[in-house]
């Protein structure tokens, strides 16, 4: 009788192990990978301008449209970016997935859908990797974000008001295999300034200037899909170094990294979800 219950106990252990498996399995294949999130951040800074109490600031960043994120999908999350209400929207790079060669009708979806995320303050980008992997890749994002009405950050330092003459400086940096170089895009910003950068890689964040950054947002690594323990692998995507999802204090700037939103090499997300920065700057 006691060999029965243990028989018993060792096929049920058995089955309740399969039936995690497979429902895990299930969820980071089917559910996961669309389930988008949005990650509320409370920023605040004694550097930030009176005006500029509340501002609100949208990251997206890691589209990989066409592979895995196709335009149902692409309808979802736009659904869900409105839904903020962000004063800016900021994309971070990767508008296609590397290896997918767009359509017409991607180019139309996308930009059709970029076009109606509405930011009353401006909506900006930078160009990831996956931006430049051909000439033609790279005139194509460019010019499908420009007919969407962003303004691409091209490292440089542009201006952003709020309803009065203070501003905050907002900086990008495009992908880059090579150093940093930022002397250009800091030349005329000071520590009493607010600035906010934006790159497509967290390791370039330690390049910044010594505390000229307030904060540094970054995407780039999908926090590697499968966020398991011997499974995670930020080596695939270069110039992530170490950091993975979250807040960071360096002694450089305040750093924020997102998982993205969409996938690559494989439609998974495990204990990563897929998500966009919703940032409410405070005085």
């Amino acid at each position: 009788m006691e060999n029965k219950k243990k028989t018993v106990l060792i096929l049920a252990i058995i089955v309740g192990l399969l039936l995690t498996g497979i429902l895990s399995y299930l969820n980071a294949k089917y559910i996961n990978p669309s389930d988008y999130k949005v990650r509320n951040i409370t920023v605040s800074d004694s550097h930030l301008p009176e005006s500029f109490d509340g501002f609100t600031v949208m990251f997206i960043s890691d589209l990989e449209y066409g592979t895995y994120f196709t335009k149902d999908r692409l309808e979802r999350f736009i659904d869900k970016i409105n839904s903020c209400e962000a004063d800016v929207v900021i994309f971070g790079g990767d508008l296609f997935d590397k290896d997918y060669n767009p359509v017409s009708n991607d180019i139309t979806a996308l930009r059709t859908a970029l076009k109606s995320i509405e930011a009353p303050k401006g909506k900006f980008a930078i160009l990831g990797d996956f931006d430049y992997v051909t000439e033609q890749r790279s005139a194509l994002v460019r010019k499908l974000l420009y007919d969407a009405e962003y303004e691409l950050l091209q490292d440089n330092n542009i201006s952003l008001h709020n309803a009065t003459s203070e501003t905050i400086n907002l900086i990008g940096f495009n992908y880059t295999e090579g150093t940093l170089v930022t002397d250009q895009a800091f030349a005329n910003i000071t520590n009493d300034a607010y600035t906010i950068t934006v790159v497509h890689g967290a390791l370039f964040a330690e390049s910044l200037p010594n505390q000229l950054s307030d904060l540094t947002l970054s995407g780039h690594s999908h926090h590697s899909q499968i966020n398991l323990p011997f499974f995670i692998n930020y080596n695939l995507y270069p110039n992530t170094g170490t950091y993975g999802p979250g807040k960071y204090n360096l002694k450089n700037t305040m750093l924020y990294v997102s998982n993205g939103v969409g996938t690559t090499t494989d439609d998974f997300r495990i204990f990563s979800d897929p998500e966009v920065l919703f940032i409410k700057l405070q005085k």
